[in-house]
């Protein structure tokens, strides 16, 4: 068995101003060699929105921990606490905290493994430094 503290893994700053999220990547193959998904982990302050994207190649589920709001391909729904989203290959998304005081925190499941671009290769490099500190358990 493997525990991970979520919170102690190194994240990177997307986003500006109040709609700045953490984006942390807990598993994926190039950090942990796992290679039937990647997880990312990201945070959403209260009012604010992630900013719309899609993938290519990989869907997305995504675990809302106290709700809010998704739009996918302009479709927009009420998301409940502990509600999932299924943002498929190639489909616009994002997410929407709804509350006007908590963070939200978004668990973010790719299959396959999401393939890095933008700022996460600087992200990998920081999370396998990370995990190579860690005590064998």
């Amino acid at each position: 068995m493997t525990l991970f503290d979520t919170k102690s893994f190194p994240y990177l700053a997307f986003g500006e101003g109040e709609s700045f999220r953490e984006v942390r990547l807990l598993v994926s193959p190039q950090t942990t060699g796992e290679t039937r998904l990647s997880i990312v982990h990201t945070t959403v302050p209260p009012r604010c929105m992630s900013q719309g994207h899609a993938h290519d190649g990989f869907d997305e589920y995504i675990y809302f921990d106290i709700g809010g709001k998704a739009v996918v391909d302009g479709k927009e729904v009420e998301v409940p606490p502990m509600g999932l989203v299924h943002a498929r290959s190639g489909e616009v998304h994002e997410c929407q905290n709804t509350s006007r005081d908590k963070m939200l925190s978004l668990l973010c499941i790719f299959v396959p493994p999401l393939k890095p671009y933008g700022r996460y290769p600087q992200l990998i490099e920081e999370t396998r430094t990370f995990l190579d500190t860690q005590p064998a358990s």
